[in-house]
């Protein structure tokens, strides 16, 4: 890979990184704000403070290793992966908590136990919240421990061991880190694919009931299924996306590893989330008022 090709895609991933860490902060300002005028939250925006923080800080990680030259130290790669892992794996099951929650406060499906979690979900949402965090973390922990000779490659493509590397713990394989993380990250994508489905389902029944209804009621009900789920089925697009590129990225192989392959990769891994936080933005009446008034305020000065 040429210089102007690496610079380029440099440029690239850090200037997507920056747009994301600014959407993503907006919307924790505001919901930071809200909590301070009116002593609580919404449980929606809850939500969306818990995932835009997680993703503050995976970005925040990806631009580090994209403005910083790579350095084979122990404590520099031990520390990057645990936060990659911490923050991707947060962003997944913050995500999953929000598909659930607009499932079970908007879909219309009568069946006892739904019915059940419908009335629940706003009491259950803190619970979850806080186990996807301790999660998170319990899920980070083995890659304090782990063997990272077996990803790092050379220019010949053979596995990096050096004295350079040398870990003063116990180390754990890679391979089996790998297996670990995507177990762990399989499980909420799953939750987050089944909820996404039941509201989507839902939107189709509600739909089919109305053309026999009048036409001249507004549907607010459809209103908010429309908006739900144009922003829950832009988050699954784009995360599938972004979790084929970590494990791409990610894959305990120095045989598929290139600088071609890494740098599309965190590009991918950098924009998915820029996009869908500003989607969330334009999505979200009240975010997309308070971005109007701060453009209207920083206009007039």
């Amino acid at each position: 890979m040429s210089d102007s090709v690496h610079k380029t895609l440099q440029v690239i991933i850090v200037s997507q990184g920056t747009v994301g860490m600014a959407a993503s902060a907006f919307i924790v300002a505001v919901g930071y704000a809200d909590w301070a005028k009116r002593k609580k939250l919404p449980t929606c925006d809850v939500i969306l403070v818990c995932l835009c923080s997680s993703r503050l800080l995976l970005q925040g990680t990806i631009l580090h290793s994209a403005l910083l030259p790579k350095m084979y130290q122990w404590e520099v790669i031990r520390v990057h992966y645990v936060l990659l892992v911490l923050a991707s794996t947060a962003c997944l099951w913050f995500a999953a908590c929000l598909s659930m929650f607009y499932c079970a406060k908007i879909s219309t499906f009568t069946q006892r136990y739904f019915l059940l979690i419908k009335l629940r979900v706003v009491r259950m949402v803190p619970q979850i919240l806080l186990g996807s965090v301790l999660v998170s973390l319990i899920s980070s922990l083995p890659f304090i421990w782990m063997d990272y000779s077996g990803h790092l490659c050379n220019s010949t493509r053979s596995f990096l061991r050096n004295a350079t590397f040398d870990s003063p713990v116990k180390t754990i394989s890679y391979f089996k880190g790998f297996i670990m993380f995507l177990t762990l990250a399989v499980i909420p994508l799953l939750f987050f694919v089944v909820s996404s489905t039941l509201l989507i389902a839902s939107l189709w029944r509600h739909t089919k009931e109305m053309r026999h209804g009048a036409a001249d009621n507004k549907d607010l009900r459809t209103d908010a299924h429309i908006t739900a789920i144009k922003s829950l089925i832009s988050f699954l697009m784009l995360y599938i996306c972004s979790f084929v590129a970590e494990i791409l990225v990610g894959m305990p192989s120095c045989q598929a590893r290139s600088r071609w392959k890494d740098y599309i990769c965190s590009l991918v891994i950098a924009v998915c989330p820029s996009i869908h936080s500003i989607l969330l933005i334009l999505l979200n009446v009240r975010l997309k008022l308070a971005l109007k008034n701060m453009l209207f305020y920083m206009k007039c000065c």
